[in-house]
Parts: structure tokens; C-alpha cells; sequence
């Protein structure tokens, strides 16, 4: 199995001006229900209660830290846009957002569903942004997501 977890390319650097308005079009992708956090908690619960396929683990520990990492770099550059990143979009954050499907292939099924989710919502996000460094983020963004489609069917193979 080859997984990567994220894309050999650098993140960009996020050099912007104050704009409220930018920073509350990225906290859905931050931290609504189809959010970084969303992903991050739900890729935690399914490591957690996937004891006894150590490959399908690990891969899904790796993937929780990529998002991880994206929930961080999305914090920082919704600070530097002049918004706060409270755990919460247009509702507060809870724990109804997680996906708990005990079944590994189901799971596995319903992230690749959620990757592409994400990934429309990004794409979404930057039809009305403006600033280049933060569409630039998202792009980037983008192609660890569409690693980690790869790696859930890949995963899915081998079950």
C-alpha cells in the first residue's frame, strides 16, 4: 500500500490585508459541519474503534493530521484576515457533526463522499474570494483532499 496523506507541494504563504468579510467565508471549511474539524473528529473516532486493522488506522491517523494542519492554517489566516476562529460557522460546533458508522467499508465509503464534499465547498469558497494568497491556500487544500480520496479507495480495496 502506498499512501501519502497529503501533496508533495508547499503550502503557500498567506500575506494579506484585514477583510471580515473573507474571514467569514472560510469559517465554514474551518469548522462548520462539513468543516476541518468535522473531518479531524471524525477521522479520530474511526481510529479509535479501528483496532483490529492496523493499515486502515494508521492511514486514517495520517489523514486526521493533515486536516489537522488545515484547520491550522486556515485558523491563522482567518486571525490575519481580522475574524476569529471560533469552533463554530453559521452554528456553534457539535458533536452531531461526526460521522460514528462502526463498519470500516461504510466508513471508508462516506469519507471519500465527505473528501468530495470538501472539496466542492472549497471550490465554492474561492469563486467569491478575492484574495489571491487565500484562494491560493484553498487550491493547495484542495490537493490533499483529493489525496485522501485516493487513499480511502485504496483502503477500500483492501478490505
Amino acid at each position: 500500500m502506498n499512501l501519502k496523506y497529503s501533496s508533495d507541494l508547499p503550502y503557500p504563504e498567506i500575506i494579506v490585508e484585514e477583510n471580515l468579510q473573507e474571514a467569514k467565508m472560510l469559517m465554514p471549511n474551518y469548522s462548520g459541519v462539513a468543516g476541518e474539524l468535522t473531518a479531524i473528529l471524525t477521522y479520530s473516532f474511526q481510529s479509535y474503534i479501528t483496532l483490529n486493522l492496523s493499515d486502515v488506522r494508521k492511514a486514517i491517523e495520517g489523514i486526521a493530521q493533515t486536516e489537522m494542519h488545515h484547520h491550522e492554517l486556515l485558523g491563522t489566516t482567518i486571525t490575519k484576515l481580522g475574524g476569529f476562529p471560533v469552533m463554530g460557522a453559521r452554528q456553534y460546533w457539535n458533536g452531531s457533526f461526526v460521522n460514528y458508522t462502526l463498519d470500516p467499508k461504510k466508513y471508508l465509503q462516506q469519507n471519500i463522499v465527505a473528501e468530495e464534499n470538501a472539496i466542492r465547498n472549497y471550490e465554492h469558497t474561492i469563486l467569491n474570494l478575492t484574495s489571491p494568497s487565500v484562494k491560493m491556500l484553498l487550491e493547495r487544500i484542495i490537493l490533499d483532499e483529493q489525496v485522501h480520496i485516493d487513499d480511502f479507495k485504496e483502503l477500500l480495496q483492501t478490505l
